[in-house]
């Protein structure tokens, strides 16, 4: 899929469904709907996932950190899960391919030293798909 790197970025980003932007306290947020933002992407159109980075980036250096990362994430996962049964089957399947490569990884070797043990996969294959 040639939206799979570019969703990710999405992610760190803006979501926004049904019209109602993120609460990342971007204020006047001019971003697009979850559906219309993916179909952008898959359009090649960077703009609109560069118009959300405008109003996260507060102070313009190019990079989320802190409280201001922790917020962008935690809003857009929030989000997702909130609305992902209204995603269209072909934006729900690039999301899931999208997410579930490094939700995969992270959860078995979060640490990234490709070594995992039968007790760690055990421990962390319960832990992941334990009910939230």
């Amino acid at each position: 899929l040639k939206v799979s790197s570019q969703l990710v970025e999405v992610r760190r980003t803006c979501l926004v469904d049904s019209g109602r932007a993120f609460d990342m306290g971007a204020g006047d947020s001019k971003c697009l709907n979850v559906h219309e933002l993916l179909m952008k992407i898959d359009a090649g159109e960077a703009d609109a996932v560069e118009d959300c980075w405008k109003h996260l980036d507060k102070d313009g250096s190019g990079t989320l950190e802190g409280d201001e990362a922790k917020k962008c994430i935690k809003s857009v996962i929030r989000e997702v899960q909130l609305n992902v049964d209204e995603l269209p089957p072909e934006s729900l399947k690039k999301l899931v391919a999208a997410a579930v490569p490094f939700f995969v990884a992270k959860s078995l070797d979060p640490d990234g030293d490709l070594k995992i043990t039968q007790e760690e996969f055990t421990t962390r294959i319960m832990a992941a798909m334990a009910p939230q």
